[in-house]
C-alpha cells in the first residue's frame, strides 16, 4: 500500500504541474501531426501516390534507349548460303558487335507508338579467310498503330488524374483520423486520471467511514452486517485504487507511444472546458462533403473504370487491325566510312487484321456481361451516394446536440458530487444508512465518467465533421490538401 500511495502522489503531483508545461488537446494534436508514426504513414501513402501519378505523366514523353553488344563471340556450326543458293553447315568463328540508339514516342490520342532509331553492326569472321563487314542504318523511322483496338492511353488520361485527386483528398481525411486518434488517447488519459483522483478520495473516505462504523458497532448503534458492508467498501476502494494507478500508466504510455515521446518524459495534460463550436448548418455540411470528400472522386473513377472495361470487351471481340510502317536507309561495306556512302532505302509496311468469324456467341455474351456489370456499377454508385449523404446528415445532426450533451453531463456531474457530499455528511452524523451512501457514491463516479466520455465524444465528432467536409468551421476556411514537390 505504501508503494501505491507513493505512485499515486507522484501522478497527482505530475497532474498539478505548472500551467506553463501543460498540454492542451490542441498541443497534443499538433504533436501528432508533426511527429507521430500515424501521420508519417499518411504522408508516405500520399508520396507514393504522387510518384505514381508522376510516372503516369512521364510515360507520354519521348524515351531514348541505347542498346549494345560488345562483343558476341561465337564458334560452332553455322548455316552458310553457297553461291548456287544451297545451304551448307560449316564450322565458323565470328565476333558480332552492335550498337543501337532508339527514341520512342507514345501517341496517347491513338494508342500507337512513333519511333526513330539508328544502329550499327560489325561482323568479324575469323579463321583461314578472315574479313570484317559493317551494316549501317543511319536512321529508321516508323509508326506502330492499332486500328479499332482498345486504347489504354485514352482511359488512363481520364482515370489517373482522378486517382491522384482522390489520394489528395484521402490524405486530408486520414490526417483528421490522426486528430481523432490523438483526441481519444488524450481523453483516455484524462479519464483515467479522473478515476485515479476519485479512487484516492474513495479510499480515504472509505477508511474514515470504516473506522467510524467500527466505533458505532462497538456501542451497538449499527448491526454487524452494516459494518461488514463498510469493510467490503473499503477493500473494494483499495482494489480500485491499485487498478486506477495501472490504468493511468498504461494510457499515458499509449499516448506517448503514439506521439513518439520518451516514456520518462512528463506529459501533464489540461482539459479545455470551453467548446469551440456549438452548432453547424446541417445542409451546408452535406454540400461541403459532396464538394470535397474523396468518395465523390471515387464515384467518378469507378464509373470510368467500368466504362473502360466495357470498351475493352467490345473492341477485343470485333474486327481490329495493327498497322506497322517504317522507312530508313541502310548499307553494308567492309569499312565503317564506306558503310555510310550511297545508302540504300529500307521500307516496311505491315497490316495485320483480326476478324472474329464465329465463336458460338461468346463475344456477344462477354459484351452483354460487361454491360450488365457497368449498369450494376452505376446503380451501386447512385445508392452509395444516397447512403453517404444520409450518413453525413445524421453525423452533422448528432454533432448539433453534442455541445448540449456536454453541458448536461457537466451539470449532472456537479449535482452528483454535491449529493455525494450531502449523503456522506448525513451518514457521518447517523441520519442516513450505508445503502443510500453507496448509491450516491456510485452515481457520483458514474456522472464523472459520463462527463469525460461525453466530452471525448464531442471532440471525436468535431474532428469527424472536419474530416467529412474538409472545412474548418472555427476559422471558416477550407482544410488544404497536402503539397508534395517531389524532392
Amino acid at each position: 500500500m505504501n508503494k501505491i500511495y507513493t505512485i499515486t502522489i507522484f501522478l497527482i503531483v505530475s497532474w498539478n504541474i505548472s500551467a506553463q508545461t501543460e498540454y492542451h488537446l490542441e498541443d497534443i494534436i499538433r504533436l501528432a501531426h508533426g511527429q507521430s508514426l500515424a501521420q508519417k504513414k499518411v504522408d508516405n501513402s500520399f508520396e507514393n501516390r504522387f510518384w505514381q501519378y508522376n510516372s503516369f505523366k512521364k510515360q507520354f514523353l519521348p524515351k531514348m534507349v541505347f542498346q549494345g553488344t560488345l562483343p558476341d563471340f561465337n564458334v560452332g556450326l553455322s548455316k552458310v548460303i553457297q553461291p548456287d543458293g544451297t545451304i551448307s553447315f560449316e564450322r565458323t568463328s565470328q565476333v558480332n558487335s552492335s550498337a543501337n540508339l532508339r527514341i520512342n514516342q507514345p501517341i496517347k490520342w491513338t494508342g500507337g507508338n512513333l519511333f526513330f532509331s539508328s544502329n550499327l553492326m560489325r561482323v568479324d569472321w575469323l579463321g583461314n579467310s578472315p574479313y570484317t563487314s559493317y551494316r549501317t542504318n543511319p536512321f529508321y523511322i516508323g509508326i506502330s498503330q492499332p486500328i479499332m483496338k482498345f486504347n489504354p492511353y485514352k482511359w488512363s488520361q481520364k482515370i489517373e488524374p482522378l486517382l491522384y485527386e482522390e489520394a489528395k483528398r484521402m490524405s486530408v481525411e486520414q490526417s483528421e483520423d490522426v486528430s481523432i486518434q490523438a483526441s481519444q488517447l488524450f481523453f483516455n488519459v484524462l479519464s483515467n486520471l479522473s478515476k485515479l483522483q476519485i479512487a484516492k478520495l474513495n479510499k480515504e473516505n472509505s477508511d474514515t467511514l470504516y473506522k467510524i462504523s467500527q466505533g458505532r458497532y462497538e456501542i451497538g448503534k449499527i448491526a454487524e452486517n452494516e459494518l461488514l458492508q463498510m469493510e467490503l467498501t473499503a477493500l473494494n476502494a483499495e482494489k480500485t485504487l491499485a487498478q486506477s494507478v495501472l490504468d493511468v500508466q498504461i494510457s499515458e504510455q499509449a499516448l506517448k507511444t503514439f506521439l513518439k515521446i520518451p516514456y520518462s518524459q512528463p506529459l501533464p495534460l489540461k482539459i479545455d472546458t470551453v467548446l469551440p463550436l456549438d452548432k453547424i448548418d446541417v445542409q451546408r455540411v452535406v454540400e461541403l462533403a459532396k464538394q470535397h470528400r474523396s468518395e465523390y472522386i471515387a464515384y467518378q473513377r469507378r464509373l470510368l473504370e467500368s466504362q473502360r472495361e466495357l470498351d475493352r470487351v467490345k473492341k477485343n471481340n470485333r474486327l481490329n487491325a495493327d498497322l506497322f510502317a517504317a522507312y530508313g536507309l541502310t548499307q553494308t561495306a567492309p569499312t565503317l566510312d564506306q558503310g555510310y556512302l550511297n545508302p540504300l532505302d529500307k521500307e516496311q509496311v505491315n497490316l495485320g487484321i483480326k476478324i472474329p468469324i464465329y465463336n458460338w456467341g461468346l463475344s456477344r455474351s462477354n459484351i452483354k456481361q460487361q454491360q450488365a456489370n457497368t449498369e450494376l456499377t452505376q446503380n451501386q454508385i447512385e445508392q452509395d451516394k444516397k447512403n453517404f449523404e444520409q450518413n453525413v446528415f445524421i453525423t452533422a445532426s448528432q454533432f448539433n446536440i453534442m455541445s448540449q450533451q456536454v453541458v448536461i453531463a457537466q451539470k449532472a456531474m456537479e449535482v452528483a458530487k454535491k449529493r455525494y457530499e450531502v449523503s456522506k455528511q448525513r451518514y457521518l452524523i447517523g441520519k442516513s444508512d450505508i445503502f443510500t451512501f453507496n448509491n450516491s457514491l456510485k452515481e457520483r463516479n458514474s456522472a464523472i465518467a459520463t462527463y469525460y466520455q461525453t466530452l471525448a465524444s464531442y471532440w471525436t465528432s468535431f474532428y469527424n465533421i472536419r474530416k467529412l467536409t474538409h472545412y474548418d468551421f472555427v476559422n471558416q476556411k477550407e482544410i488544404e490538401a497536402p503539397v508534395f514537390e517531389g524532392k
